[in-house]
């Protein structure tokens, strides 16, 4: 690990993605927390957050043609720079008096549309800055970036919005991708980014479907995290704020609690995955997460003590790297440099993408059932998502 960092490309990334995510972080918790202050209504909460996530099911398909035929890195730049200029929009807003949630909600759909592209450019262009044998403790340093600011950036956020308002945590939200954009523009490219030929994108993104139908253990994956995500995505962004509001009793400064202590957990299982699972097949790491993550989210059914909601946060949060991580190794083992923009995005969109219906259906849920139940139905639900790869023998057939 030490011999990774002292590579300076992947030092100055973790630290870019490190500060960016402390960002990211206090963003997506103080966006629902806003809404539901606002108005507290359940389903306007729900709308303006599936508007973060709507762009990823739009765009993100010809994302990946975009991060296959240009500068990754110089994608990576453009995307921090235009969302810098977009999430200052929200505090803006606010202090000249219009707290219309739909211009709230667009801002938040031309956010995430900026963002689009970042996610898959990183993950396209690690495999050419460390060796191909590096990848997997790369992959789970990068990673780790994420559960660090995770647990970081909610006690920010608590301390800070009794200081600055939870207006502006959005301006700090902007701060940190100017900080992102800085740090990316230092990293120097060992090789070059393999850019596409062809002169038609539709045809770039013909060949990335026509690749996708060939590789079906890929596929079979991509379903899988789709489905997953349907049960999963909406309850933690939108079921988490009305449980600590309905079941609870409590306020902002619960929902950095639990936050921070899911991150911790995200923290714990990324070492765990570094020291104790490098010899066990990814596939077999990607099935458990899904099932622990499952089972850990059900057991919010059986209480109201806050005490006890901490600790399952926390256990459910171990669980989370076993899914990203695995999958992330995954397809940058089984997927050729010239599709990986196109890949990476269709993952992104799998995740992203059906986080936006999830919140949706999670937002409507709640209107007329208790949060409690939710958390126990999506938990079994979740589950049984594994099904989908454990009985696909394209994907079980590989060796990885």
């Amino acid at each position: 690990m030490n011999n990774l960092f002292k590579n300076r490309d992947i030092f100055l990334l973790w630290v870019g993605q490190f500060i960016s995510h402390i960002g990211d972080s206090i963003y997506m918790i103080a966006l629902p927390w806003l809404i539901l202050d606002f108005t507290g209504s359940k389903t306007s909460t729900a709308l303006v957050t599936a508007s973060t996530y709507l762009p990823t099911l739009i765009f993100g398909l010809f994302a990946g043609t975009i991060v296959d035929r240009f500068s990754r890195k110089a994608i990576m730049m453009i995307s921090d720079l235009l969302r810098a200029i977009t999430v200052i929009l929200i505090p803006i807003f606010i202090i000249i008096g219009n707290q219309s949630t739909l211009i709230i909600g667009v801002v938040a759909f031309f956010l995430s549309t900026f963002g689009t592209l970042f996610y898959p450019a990183r993950d396209s262009l690690i495999p050419s800055l460390v060796n191909s044998k590096d990848l997997p403790l790369v992959n789970s340093l990068i990673s780790t970036s994420g559960q660090l600011s995770h647990l970081i950036a909610p006690l920010i956020a608590g301390l800070l919005v009794g200081v600055v308002g939870l207006t502006h945590l959005f301006t700090i939200d902007s701060i940190t991708f100017i900080i992102s954009f800085i740090f990316i523009h230092f990293i120097k490219i060992k090789s070059k980014n393999h850019t596409l030929n062809s002169n038609s994108y539709f045809n770039d993104f013909k060949s990335g479907l026509k690749y996708l139908k060939s590789a079906h253990e890929i596929r079979t994956l991509i379903f899988m995290t789709s489905t997953n995500n349907i049960f999963i995505m909406g309850p933690a962004i939108i079921g988490i704020p009305v449980y600590i509001v309905e079941v609870l009793k409590e306020d902002f400064t619960t929902l950095a609690i639990l936050e921070s202590s899911m991150a911790l957990g995200m923290l714990c299982g990324s070492f765990i995955i570094i020291k104790f699972l490098k010899n066990i097949s990814l596939i077999k790491i990607l099935f458990f997460g899904i099932l622990f993550d499952g089972i850990t989210y059900s057991f919010l059914y059986f209480t109201e003590l806050k005490f006890v909601v901490v600790l399952i946060l926390f256990i459910h949060g171990i669980g989370i790297p076993m899914i990203v991580v695995s999958r992330t190794n995954i397809i940058q083992k089984l997927i050729p440099n010239k599709f990986r923009g196109r890949i990476f995005a269709m993952v992104n969109m799998s995740v992203l993408g059906t986080t936006a219906i999830s919140s949706l259906l999670t937002g409507l849920y709640l209107e007329y059932f208790s949060s409690q139940s939710l958390f126990l139905i999506i938990g079994i639900c979740a589950m049984s998502t594994v099904l989908i790869g454990f009985f696909s023998k394209e994907l079980m057939s590989k060796s990885i």
